[in-house]
């Protein structure tokens, strides 16, 4: 059974967006996808170790691209055009990988990026901030 990926993007007051579906001949491929949290670390005086304290503040990346062949090569440029507007929004991701999902609400898309062209076959790369998975 092969695995397939969607992924959705809706910014904030537009319409839902596909970036790519593997059952659409859209290939996805999840690059990366993880966060991070703040950490204070203190060197207190006296004491035998360093203080660690979380601080929460968590945020990560989640980077994919997608692949997708278009008609022509002019339609190939408009769609990466269509996307490229799309940066410094936020809205809510959603990724699914077969029947599971999860949603990435108050992500912001970072960047888009054409990381292989060949004729009418464009992968782009998409980078997105996330601060929350559920």
């Amino acid at each position: 059974m092969a695995v397939v990926l969607t992924a959705v993007w809706t910014p904030s007051g537009g319409g839902a967006v596909t970036l790519g579906d593997d059952g659409n001949k859209v290939h996805v491929k999840i690059e990366q996808l993880g966060g991070q949290a703040v950490e204070q670390v203190e060197q207190l005086a006296f004491a035998s170790n360093a203080e660690r304290i979380m601080r929460g503040n968590v945020s990560g990346d989640c980077i994919f691209t997608a692949g997708k062949s278009h008609a022509d090569r002019g339609t190939a440029l408009a769609y990466f055009k269509t996307n490229f507007g799309y940066i410094g929004q936020t809205g809510s991701l959603v990724i699914t990988v077969d029947a599971t999902t999860i949603t990435m609400a108050n992500a912001t898309l970072r960047s888009v990026t054409a990381v292989e062209i060949n004729g009418v076959r464009w992968m782009l790369r998409y980078t997105f901030g996330i601060t929350t998975v559920a």
